[in-house]
């Protein structure tokens, strides 16, 4: 099997969700959630997910590093950086590491994510109309986002000036070209381009393949959508079918609104239950009782064959309590949110173990997601399709052969979760 395109991610739902823009076009596509010791696994797609979002910075370059000269040795035609389409994380440094490892002559830059509402002008990133500094991403727990210019958030991690380009320089090649050589005198390697629409993505990646330059794509799921159709890696796309369950169990550990309006509206639809945890418990020593009671509450539900949400409370108050707790026990951001993910991922883990009937799952929220899949098993995920833009379905590789759906906290529309789960059962196909 042609080994055609590898993607580095930081964390499990960004991994799914780019790895299966490949899967769209036809491409055999795994995530493997540790870069592997033996070579059995490797598909024409291949994403590995660092976790380094989860990581402090010198343990997210040293890890980006080793997953670079893996895909490098295997000898990957092609490589993306999965970015964040919020621009959480170590990205910076890690963009840094791969222009270093592979000897890149240009590192393409362009996180928009148009159908999400995600999108970059005069190298400012917004969501939905607003500055991505001024959204609630400003406030996230782990890698708040406090600078909505591209180019100046990364030059402030990797202390290197970061070129911009315009839609309308890219869209004159002339022009670009220019731009691109004077970058280059400059020795400006990493350079963020504007866009807006899809159409735009895929001008930049034409554009860019057409240089016949080395170069390190850079992006969210937006740019991975176009990427396999101007480097001419797409082929007629296999149909996998699967059985159908009656039951499914969705995991929110996501602590974003728009997760939370989801499982308000999962919550609302008939033969659904919700078991909300409460994250405080989590650090104390009565934790199992807790635990026991949360386990109960669920396989009631499945015994009496109803879907069930276990989820994780958001609001200010519950962010500012768990980390006033986890600052007492000498926790730093990072662990406090380990520590939940495997709280959550045990409970889960534990319910499989008594009614193993149940393997169905919607997980949301990239640590729970990857703690949840560990927990059951899974050494990958073997991506099938996808349900909504960023939304992908697959299946565990590993002990569980379960079926999951992934989605990124702050992903889809208030019934996404809902339809996942109806996808999941069979009573409902892609629309």
């Amino acid at each position: 099997m042609a080994k055609q395109i590898a993607i580095i991610a930081d964390d499990l739902t960004g991994a799914n969700d780019s790895g299966v823009q490949l899967t769209e076009k036809g491409m055999d596509t795994s995530v493997l959630f540790e870069i592997p010791e033996e070579i059995e696994f490797l598909s024409e797609g291949l994403v590995i997910d660092t976790n380094s979002r989860a990581l402090n910075k010198a343990d997210a370059i040293s890890i980006t590093s080793q997953a670079t000269n893996f895909i490098n040795k295997l000898g990957y035609q092609h490589v993306y950086k999965k970015m964040d389409s919020t621009l959480r994380g170590h990205i910076g440094y890690e963009l840094k590491v791969m222009e270093f490892e592979l000897d890149a002559d240009l590192v393409l830059i362009a996180p928009a994510f148009p159908s999400m509402g995600r999108v970059t002008k005069n190298g400012y990133h917004y969501v939905y109309d607003v500055l991505i500094s001024e959204t609630e991403i400003s406030k996230d727990p782990k890698h708040p986002v406090t600078e909505s210019h591209i180019p100046t958030l990364i030059k402030n991690q990797i202390g290197e000036e970061v070129g911009v380009i315009t839609k309308r320089e890219y869209e004159d090649e002339v022009i670009l070209l220019n731009k691109l050589d004077s970058y280059q005198r400059e020795n400006i390697k990493m350079v963020v381009f504007d866009a807006e629409t899809e159409e735009d993505l895929r001008t930049i990646a034409s554009r860019i393949a057409s240089t016949n330059q080395k170069v390190v794509w850079a992006g969210s799921a937006g740019l991975a959508e176009v990427v396999p159709e101007v480097l001419h890696l797409e082929k007629e796309k296999q149909v996998t079918t699967y059985t159908n369950s009656n039951i499914t169990m969705t995991v929110c550990g996501s602590l974003s609104q728009m997760t939370q309006k989801q499982v308000q509206y999962a919550m609302k639809q008939n033969g659904v239950i919700a078991v909300e945890l409460n994250p405080l418990k989590m650090f104390q020593h009565d934790w199992n009782a807790y635990k026991t009671t949360y386990i109960k509450r669920c396989l009631a539900g499945f015994k009496d064959d109803k879907d069930v949400v276990l989820y994780v409370p958001s609001n200010e108050g519950v962010r500012k309590d768990v980390q006033e707790i986890g600052r007492d026990l000498g926790l730093s951001k990072n662990q406090i949110g380990e520590t939940i993910s495997e709280k959550i991922a045990d409970i889960v883990s534990t319910i499989k173990e008594e009614f193993p009937r149940i393997d169905r799952f919607v997980l949301t929220g990239g640590d729970t997601a990857k703690a949840t899949a560990q927990y059951l098993g899974a050494i990958g995920i073997h991506l099938i399709k996808q349900l909504e833009p960023g939304i992908p379905l697959g299946s565990l590789i590993g002990t569980s052969e379960s079926l999951v759906v992934t989605k990124a906290g702050a992903f889809g529309k208030e019934d996404s979760i809902y339809k996942a789960m109806l996808h999941l059962k069979g009573e409902i196909v892609n629309e």
